[in-house]
């Protein structure tokens, strides 16, 4: 393999979208989700890539024909949380966390803050449904909060 900063970008590219699909937050009120015999045929998919003498490459398009279908049931408002979970499965059989980057952390951290701190608002005047959807969302984003005798902090999961 030829490295150039053609290849490079497009990696860099293929990353993100693999990390959008494992982090994507459903829309609310979702209606309907992934059939779980397509889950089941990636996987199927995913084993037999594996089992012809460790084909990465069949295996990792599979996860990205499996991202494309997080995004379009994300996009049509169906529940997503099953088929991220098979894809962040079949993610680490590669090694892949799909964790974000430092940078991305950094960029995001004031935002966070502030959606960490308009929870801890939220929680003081008993809105706990309201509290929990930011929680909730900031988790299906990779961000974890803990609540503590002193506040909330919150780090990536």
């Amino acid at each position: 393999m030829t490295y150039t900063e053609e290849a490079l970008a497009a990696a860099k590219a293929g990353a993100e979208r693999l990390r959008e699909a494992a982090f994507a937050v459903a829309r609310p009120g979702a209606a309907g989700a992934i059939a779980p015999e397509t889950l089941e045929a990636a996987r199927a998919r995913f084993g037999e890539a594996m089992d012809d003498d460790l084909n990465t490459s069949r295996a990792l398009a599979v996860l990205f024909d499996l991202a494309r279908e997080i995004n379009r049931a994300r996009d049509a408002g169906q529940e997503i949380a099953a088929a991220q979970g098979v894809f962040r499965e079949l993610s680490g059989v590669l090694g892949l966390t799909l964790a974000a980057s430092e940078g991305g952390s950094k960029e995001a951290a004031p935002f966070i803050d502030l959606l960490v701190e308009l929870r801890t608002e939220l929680r003081a005047a008993k809105q706990w449904a309201l509290a929990d959807r930011v929680r909730d969302g900031l988790a299906g984003l990779g961000v974890e909060v803990k609540d503590g005798k002193d506040g909330s902090t919150w780090s990536l999961a």
